[in-house]
C-alpha cells in the first residue's frame, strides 16, 4: 500500500479503493431489495388489516360496502406489486453478479446457492409462477370472508370471529404453466391460499439468501475491506493530529495571554466589531398611541415610569407600524432598536459565548442586558469597549450557586445520587438553614420575610427536591439548573410506580409545572347555589420513595439512566435512548390515555426506527417482538397489540372508554416500558441507533436451527 503524504492523498486512495467500490456496489444492490421488502410489508399490513377482528368486521358489516371492497382491491394491488418486485429482484441480482463477478468462484457459489434455495422450493416456484399468472391471466379469483368459530366448550354461544382474504386454488390450478413445485404448493394448501402466509414464507427465504450473499461478498472482499479500514483509520488519525495541533496552539495562546474571564485578541476584535455595528443602529423611537378596542373589567394596576427602579425597557409599535424595543431614555426622548436589529444582537451573543468559560457560565439574557447597560453608558459618555464591560460584569456576577428544585407529589425518606444531581428531602432542618442564611437585619423587612418563609414551609416542606451546584451568573445558574432538573426528573420518573400503568395518573413533576386536572362548576337552582370542585383522575400515583424502594430500583438500569442526565459526550445511540425515556416519562404525566398512548408510540419510534421513511407498523411490531421474551406466543401477541394500537390511536376518543381497548393500551404500555429498559441496557454496547436496530433485525431474521 502506498504511504500517503497528506490527508488529501488518503482521501483520494479511499475514494479509489476496491473496498469502497464493493461498499458502493452493495448500496446500489440495496435499491432492488428495498423495493421487494417494502412491497412485502404492504402486503402483510393490508392482509393484517382485513384479518384484525375489529377492523375486518367493521369493513364487512357496514351498510356502505365501499371500504371493504377497497380494502380487498388494495390487498390484490399489493400482491401484484410484491410478486412483480420478486422477479425484479431475481433479475437484478443475477445481472449484478454476472457483471461484477464473471469468471470467478464467487459467481459459481452464487449460482449454486440459488439452485439450493429457490429451484426446489415450492413457495419460491409458486411466487414466480403467480407473477406470470397475473401477467398473462389477470388477478386470481379471491374472496373476502367472515366466519364465526364457536367455542368448543359450547358455553353461552361464545366464539371468535375470523376475517380475511384468500385465493381460490382450484381456479389457479386451471392454468397449465405452473412448474411442478408450484403445483405441489397449491395442492398442499387445500381449497385456498393465504396472501399473508405465502408472503411471509417467501420473504423469510429471500432474507436468508440475501444474508448469505452479503456475508459471502464481504468474505470475498475481505482483504479489500481491511485495506479500506486501514486507510480510513489513517485519515482519522491525520485529521485528528491536524485538529489537535491547531487547538493546542490556540489553547496555549489562551493560557499564556488570558485568564478565566478573558477573551483572546481575535475574539475581542470580533466582539467589538459586532457591538459597534449594533450600537450604530440605535435610533430615536416614536411610539404610536395605544387605542383600546373595548373597556375591560379585569382588575388592573397602573404603574408610572417614576415608580420603576432602574432603566425602563419595553416593546411597542412605532408610527410606521414596526415593532421596536426601547432601552435608553435621554433628555426626554426614547431610543432603541427595531425588531430586525435583534438578528445582529443574536450574532453578538454568539461571538461572546465562544470561549468555554463564557458558554458555561453566562446566559444569553445576561449578555443582552450587559449590552443594553453598556450602550446606555456609551450613549451618554462616549466610546468604550464592550468586551471589557462584559468581562467585568462576568467577573462580578459569576458565583457557585446551589440549586434546589422542589418536586411536586414526591417524597423521599433519604437523599440519593442520580447521575450529576442528588435527590434530597426538604426537611425542617433544610428550611431552617435557608432562613438563617437569608434573615434580614432591618426590622421593617423581617415581617415580610417571615410570611414568605411560612408560606414556603407550607408549600414544600416534606417534598423531595433536585439538588445540584452550578458555577455561573445567577440568570444562567437558574436556567441551567432548571434544565438539568427537568431532565433528571424526567429520567428518574421512568422508574416511578405510575410510569408503566397508563390508567394511573402520574403527578410527579417539578413544582410549578405539575398539573392534576381538576373540575370546577357552579350549580345554581331555585333557592340554592353550589360551587363544586374535584380531581378528575380516579387513580393518582403519588410517589413516596422509601429507603427500601430506592434500594430496589438502584439497579444497573437506574445508574445508566442517571448517566444520561447530561447530554454532553453521549453517543448518538445514548442520546436516542435518552430522548425516548424522556418522551415516555412525559407521557406518563398526561391525563388522557389517548395522549399517553401517542407519547408511548413516539418513544418507541424514536428508538426502533432508523429513520422517518421506514414503514412504522410492521417494523415496530417486528422489533418490539424481538426485544421481548423470545417465546413465539409472546412475540405474536406483541405484534398483534402493536398493530391494533396504531389503528386505535387514530380512532375517536370515546372509543378508548371500552374495556378491551383500555386493556390493549395497558398491555402496550407494559411492552414499551420493557423495550425501553432493554435499549437502556444497551447504551454502552452500541454507538448509533442504526447499529442497534440492525442487530435487532438480524436477530429477528435469524433462521431456525
Amino acid at each position: 500500500m502506498e504511504k500517503p503524504g497528506t490527508t488529501a492523498d488518503l482521501h483520494r486512495q479511499i475514494r479509489d479503493s476496491a473496498g469502497l467500490a464493493h461498499i458502493n456496489r452493495t448500496h446500489q444492490r440495496s435499491f432492488s431489495l428495498n423495493i421487494f421488502r417494502i412491497n412485502a410489508l404492504e402486503v402483510l399490513e393490508a392482509a393484517q388489516r382485513v384479518k384484525d377482528p375489529e377492523q375486518g368486521t367493521n369493513l364487512m358489516m357496514q351498510e356502505d360496502r365501499d371500504p371493504g371492497q377497497q380494502a380487498h382491491r388494495e390487498l390484490n394491488r399489493h400482491v401484484h406489486n410484491f410478486v412483480s418486485s420478486a422477479l425484479t429482484l431475481i433479475e437484478h441480482t443475477r445481472n449484478f453478479m454476472r457483471k461484477n463477478y464473471a469468471d470467478t468462484n464467487m459467481l459459481a457459489d452464487y449460482e449454486k446457492q440459488v439452485v439450493q434455495t429457490f429451484a426446489q422450493s415450492p413457495v419460491a416456484q409458486f411466487i414466480q409462477g403467480l407473477r406470470n399468472y397475473m401477467l398473462h391471466r389477470g388477478l386470481p379469483n379471491s374472496r373476502m370472508f367472515m366466519t364465526f368459530i364457536a367455542d368448543p366448550s359450547g358455553e353461552n354461544g361464545m366464539g371468535t370471529m375470523e376475517t380475511g382474504v384468500t385465493y381460490d386454488t382450484s381456479s389457479l390450478l386451471d392454468w397449465s404453466d405452473w412448474r411442478p413445485q408450484a403445483i405441489t404448493y397449491l395442492e398442499q394448501a387445500g381449497k385456498s391460499v393465504d396472501p399473508q402466509a405465502f408472503t411471509e414464507e417467501y420473504v423469510t427465504l429471500v432474507n436468508q439468501f440475501q444474508d448469505w450473499l452479503d456475508s459471502a461478498l464481504d468474505a470475498y472482499h475481505e482483504s479489500d475491506l481491511k485495506e479500506l479500514g486501514e486507510l480510513q483509520q489513517r485519515e482519522r488519525d491525520s485529521s485528528r493530529a491536524n485538529s489537535d495541533d491547531e487547538f493546542g496552539a490556540q489553547e496555549s495562546q489562551w493560557c499564556l495571554n488570558t485568564g478565566r474571564f478573558e477573551y483572546s485578541g481575535e475574539n475581542s476584535v470580533e466582539i467589538e466589531r459586532s457591538a459597534d455595528s449594533l450600537f450604530e443602529k440605535i435610533r430615536e423611537l416614536q411610539f404610536s398611541k395605544y387605542r383600546e378596542q373595548f373597556p375591560s373589567e379585569r382588575p388592573s394596576v397602573t404603574v408610572n415610569r417614576g415608580e420603576i427602579s432602574g432603566p425602563v425597557t419595553r416593546w411597542g409599535q412605532d408610527l410606521q407600524g414596526n415593532q421596536v424595543f426601547e432601552f435608553i431614555q435621554s433628555r426626554g426622548k426614547s431610543y432603541g432598536l427595531m425588531e430586525s436589529d435583534f438578528e445582529e444582537l443574536d450574532d453578538l451573543v454568539e461571538v461572546s459565548l465562544k470561549p468555554v468559560w463564557a458558554n458555561s457560565s453566562l446566559s444569553r439574557e445576561f449578555i443582552e442586558n450587559t449590552f443594553f447597560g453598556w450602550a446606555r453608558e456609551r450613549f451618554e459618555s462616549g466610546r468604550s469597549a464592550f468586551a471589557e464591560a462584559l468581562k467585568v460584569a462576568a467577573r462580578e456576577s459569576v458565583v457557585l450557586a446551589e440549586i434546589w428544585v422542589p418536586i411536586a407529589n414526591m417524597e423521599v425518606e433519604k437523599a440519593f445520587e442520580f447521575g450529576p444531581v442528588r435527590i434530597e428531602p426538604i426537611t425542617a432542618a433544610v428550611l431552617e438553614a435557608f432562613f438563617s442564611t437569608t434573615w434580614p437585619s432591618e426590622p421593617e423587612q423581617k415581617q415580610g420575610v417571615q410570611r414568605l418563609f411560612e408560606r414556603l414551609t407550607q408549600e414544600i416542606q416534606g417534598l423531595a427536591a433536585v439538588f445540584l451546584s452550578v458555577d455561573a451568573e445567577p440568570g444562567y445558574a437558574q436556567e441551567r439548573g432548571l434544565q438539568i432538573a427537568q431532565d433528571a426528573l424526567g429520567l428518574l420518573r421512568f422508574f416511578s410506580p405510575g410510569a408503566s400503568t397508563p390508567f394511573v395518573f402520574n403527578p410527579v413533576a417539578l413544582m410549578g409545572t405539575e398539573n392534576i386536572p381538576r373540575s370546577k362548576l357552579i350549580v345554581r337552582g331555585e333557592g340554592f347555589f353550589r360551587l363544586i370542585e374535584g380531581l378528575l383522575p380516579k387513580n393518582i400515583g403519588f410517589w413516596r420513595c422509601s429507603n427500601n424502594e430506592v434500594s430496589n430500583i438502584r439497579s444497573d438500569d437506574f445508574s445508566l439512566a442517571g448517566s444520561l442526565v447530561s447530554p454532553e459526550g453521549l453517543s448518538e445511540f445514548a442520546l436516542s435512548v435518552r430522548a425516548s425515556l424522556l418522551i415516555y416519562s412525559e407521557g406518563s404525566t398526561l391525563g388522557k390515555p389517548i395522549d399517553k398512548l401517542r407519547n408511548y408510540i413516539s418513544a418507541l419510534e424514536s428508538i426502533l426506527l432508523k429513520h422517518e421513511m421506514e414503514p412504522r407498523v410492521h417494523n415496530i411490531s417486528n422489533r418490539i417482538s424481538v426485544l421481548l421474551v423470545r417465546d413465539s406466543s409472546v412475540e405474536g401477541n406483541a405484534a398483534r397489540v402493536v398493530r391494533a394500537i396504531y389503528w386505535l390511536k387514530d380512532q375517536p376518543e370515546s372509543l378508548i372508554q371500552r374495556r378491551r381497548h383500555q386493556e390493549l393500551i395497558a398491555e402496550f404500555s407494559a411492552y414499551t416500558h420493557c423495550v425501553l429498559h432493554s435499549a437502556l441496557r444497551n447504551t454502552a454496547k452500541f454507538r448509533s441507533k442504526n447499529q442497534f436496530v440492525t442487530e435487532v433485525d438480524r436477530l429477528g431474521w435469524r433462521p431456525e436451527k
